[in-house]
């Protein structure tokens, strides 16, 4: 079961509120919930890519939404905003998991200070808790190739920044054409909306010259510079997994926090997207965090 998918638009102020996109999976009936929040996406997938963690999900008992985190994007947002805009929206979902990839980890994490979280398990993949500048500096680097040269350089330069050493090694055996070959894939998997399983639609794709694709892509990356929110994570008292690429060029370890009863797994061979990368691994780690299936939870507990 899906959502209606629509495209978000910059809004200013007097527009009217953004809305929430997001794609449903599992079984409706299920007596957990879990919250996914997508990474930054030129075009959102409808959560194609994070299929190994929402079949983790989906597997143990859940019912998964998953949720195009720049949907409530409005012009002028920080990060600080838009995290107060999915707090409205997911505290009413009443979760019992919360996932975040990349930026959409980076909203969990500022979520964890408020007391509703603190009876969900969190799940982070490649989310920095805190930005430093190397980080601030490879990611304004895609944002600015967006203005600089296009979207497509900035896809382009955004796929050299998050492959894995499997895509290299790839690259490395096939030359100049197996790098172009797996750019020119890497932008149709960026570009192009999936299909996902429970019934997703593909949404009519926007032109060329649209130019909302770059909209999200430089505006979303922006949202993550400085971010920081150690303390919100090191205080934070429930069940915390990050998950992250040990060959990762953009989050790496040093960039998350923990606390106490917190951890923190590498997935080895894999980069900015151990989920895509290394997706059995990825799928193990996240079943083995969430252990066997629980009854529902109340606020009571």
């Amino acid at each position: 079961m899906t959502s209606h998918l629509t495209l978000p638009v910059p809004a200013h102020d007097g527009a009217p509120a953004p809305a929430p996109v997001a794609v449903r999976l599992g079984d409706a009936g299920a007596h957990r919930t879990a919250c996914v929040l997508a990474p930054v996406m030129a075009r959102w997938d409808q959560g194609v890519s994070l299929a190994s963690v929402t079949g983790a999900l989906t597997s143990s008992g859940h019912r998964v939404a998953v949720y195009d985190t720049l949907s409530l994007l409005r012009e002028g947002d920080d990060l600080a905003a838009l995290t107060g805009r999915w707090a409205d929206v997911l505290r009413a979902e009443e979760p019992d998991v919360l996932v975040g990839n990349a930026l959409g980890g980076a909203v969990v994490q500022h979520l964890l200070a408020r007391p509703w979280t603190h009876r969900a398990r969190v799940v982070l993949v490649s989310a920095p808790t805190v930005a430093d500048g190397p980080l601030d500096a490879a990611l304004e680097r895609i944002a600015a190739t967006v203005g600089s040269h296009g979207t497509a350089a900035a896809l382009r330069l955004l796929h050299e920044m998050v492959r894995g050493p499997a895509d290299a090694a790839a690259d490395h055996r096939c030359g100049d054409h197996g790098s172009a070959a797996s750019s020119e894939r890497d932008r149709d998997r960026a570009a192009a909306p999936g299909r996902a399983s429970g019934g997703a639609h593909h949404a009519e794709r926007p032109p060329d010259d649209d130019p909302l694709p770059g909209w999200r892509l430089a505006t979303g990356l922006r949202l993550l510079h400085r971010a920081d929110a150690r303390r919100s994570v090191e205080a934070f008292p429930g069940r915390l997994l990050h998950l992250y690429g040990t060959e990762s060029r953009l989050v790496r370890r040093h960039h998350l926090a923990t606390g106490r009863g917190h951890a923190r797994v590498g997935i080895p061979q894999a980069g900015m997207r151990p989920h895509t990368d290394q997706p059995e691994a990825t799928r193990r780690a996240v079943t083995s965090f969430l252990g066997t299936p629980l009854t529902k939870r109340t606020h009571a507990q």
